[in-house]
């Protein structure tokens, strides 16, 4: 009753390919979606800061 597993069969290349593939997808995708948003991000703080400063109604600063 005390049967040994049975062994698992080896993945294939396509199975490999595809692993691979969805990993370097996976990445690539990750690599772009985090610089997207640094760019959003501070195209959003720059434009939030110009908006305080004209709000108050004071003078932009030169950097601006």
């Amino acid at each position: 009753m005390n049967s040994a597993p049975e062994p698992v069969p080896l993945p294939s290349l396509a199975e490999i390919r595809r692993v691979l593939a969805r990993l370097f997808i996976t990445a690539a995708n990750a690599i772009e979606h985090v610089l997207a948003w640094s760019a959003f991000r501070r195209l959003h703080q720059a434009r939030a800061r110009l908006s305080h400063y004209r709000r108050r109604g004071d003078p932009l600063p030169q950097d601006l």
